[in-house]
């Protein structure tokens, strides 16, 4: 379901993707408003799916996982069973940080942590050395150019 917003929402909302943490005071101050219009907006926000988590990134390397690769993954079969298998072992790892379906040569793209290469070779033999999966690539990252959740809210 596709929320409605209007100028307000989409102000606070990129309020909010720089730093969720901001206090009603504070987005008020930001946007014009009262506390109290600005709780209650948030509120709002939340229940009608606009705003569908409030997270913390963490640095791989200050949890011990400094290792990140790009796995593109290949699927012998696109049963939707057999396919829903697959994605949903994947969605179940927490070294797993990303899942997405592809239309292409590939048909799953899955970024990866690991605290190191060994690390890294026993999750994917686990995971991706299974049925279903016809062959993967991975790619390991050098090094983070930009790293965002943040969507873009148009005016």
């Amino acid at each position: 379901m596709r929320a409605k917003l209007d100028r307000l929402d989409r102000q606070l909302l990129a309020c909010l993707q720089r730093d969720n943490l901001q206090t009603a005071d504070r987005l008020a101050e930001q946007v014009g408003r009262s506390p109290s219009a600005i709780a209650r907006r948030l509120r709002r926000l939340r229940s009608n799916g606009a705003v569908i988590a409030d997270v913390s990134l963490i640095s791989e390397e200050a949890a011990g996982h400094p290792l990140q690769a790009v796995v593109n993954i290949q699927l012998e079969r696109h049963a939707p069973h057999e396919v829903d298998a697959v994605r949903r072992r994947l969605a179940a790892s927490p070294n797993v940080q990303l899942v997405l379906n592809l239309a292409g040569a590939f048909d799953i793209l899955i970024l990866v942590v690991a605290p190191d290469m060994d690390a890294y070779n026993a999750l994917a033999s686990r995971l991706l050395e299974q049925p279903g999966v016809r062959r993967f690539e991975t790619t390991f990252v050098k090094s983070r150019v930009k790293a965002t959740l943040a969507v873009p809210l148009e005016d």
